[in-house]
């Protein structure tokens, strides 16, 4: 039998989380003490938060604003400190490698994180000549949400969720609304592709409303979106490692109904049902019931304590579960 583990992070009982190499290595070795005759590979998935790059193996590089890590034939970006997007120093880093004559595709994880500071700063002097400086590049920026940048189910309503009764907060988000309408009647001409299906406007395309309106400015520099889980697990080697699974588990700190649409649970459960093999989550925080994980083609979820003792108890007991014994 071969089990096939995407392991994310795991948060410690005090305060912050595990890396997911850290995570990875507590995982293999809770795993192999349980169920030595199965067949393992564990896999340290990236969040799809900026600073995914952290998670692959590969040789890296300082270039404008950014770090770049050559994984493959890929370029992938992390900001160069901090755990946020500052969009003007990733516009530095991509003219950078333009100039550089770099014929990688460039992969710009966004995750759901909002940039340390304006998005449209991205554009430098204007978005023409940000397009006309970065169009040698094949861009591709991971996004964590389908949220389209305008609209009653936009960047803006995703603000009020929850929260409607508040006053002040429907004031900004108003006037958020306004000034990226005003941002993408000049933007979308430019930006927006002809297409026979799906929105026409750029500013209406799933994604573009996510990272705080940074997917929007990045894919009106021509920039192609794509979720973050899928193309992660390729890149990470958890595509290829899943090809032979007999089941498929997948470790993360949270899992909540967004999860299952963006995150390691997500890229895990369709892995699996490629192969018609069960997936299961294991998980810090379960906030999602059985119908939607039934939904979600997910076969079970385990939820553990935090801490590492937490995290090797848990996996012990799915390992005893899922696999069968000698």
């Amino acid at each position: 039998m071969r089990a096939v583990i995407a392991a994310q992070s795991w948060p410690l009982q005090d305060a912050g989380s595990l890396a997911p190499a850290d995570t990875a290595r507590l995982v293999r070795d809770a795993w192999e003490a349980t169920s030595p005759h199965v067949d393992l590979a564990v896999v340290a998935a990236p969040s799809g938060a900026p600073r995914s790059a952290d998670a692959l193996s590969g040789d890296e590089a300082p270039v404008g604003g950014a770090i770049a890590r050559r994984v493959g034939t890929t370029v992938v970006l992390a900001p160069a400190t901090g755990a946020r997007w500052e969009p003007a120093a990733l516009g530095s880093a991509l003219l950078g490698l333009a100039a550089a004559g770099e014929g990688a595709t460039v992969v710009v994880p966004l995750g759901d994180e909002p940039p340390a500071g304006d998005a449209v700063d991205l554009w430098g002097g204007g978005l023409e000549a940000a397009r006309a400086g970065v169009a040698t590049l094949d861009i591709v920026a991971l996004v964590g949400s389908d949220r389209p940048l305008l609209g009653f189910s936009g960047m803006s309503a995703a603000v009020r969720d929850g929260r409607e009764h508040d006053a002040a907060l429907a004031a900004a988000a108003q006037a958020q609304e306004e000034r990226w309408t005003a941002i993408a009647r000049e933007a979308d001409p430019l930006a927006s592709r002809r297409t026979l299906l799906g929105p026409a406007r750029l500013s209406d395309e799933p994604g573009t409303g996510a990272a705080g309106g940074l997917a929007y400015a990045l894919a009106a520099l021509g920039a192609r979106l794509v979720p973050a889980s899928s193309a992660l697990a390729a890149l990470a080697g958890l595509e290829e490692e899943a090809a032979t699974a007999d089941v498929v588990v997948a470790v993360t700190a949270r899992l909540r109904a967004a999860d299952l649409d963006h995150g390691v649970a997500a890229a895990a459960s369709s892995l699996a049902a490629r192969r018609g093999v069960p997936c299961v989550v294991v998980t810090a925080d379960l906030g999602v019931g059985k119908r939607d994980l039934m939904a979600a083609g997910i076969a079970s979820a385990h939820e553990g304590a935090p801490g590492e003792a937490g995290l090797a108890d848990q996996i012990r007991r799915v390992a005893q579960t899922w696999t069968p014994g000698r």
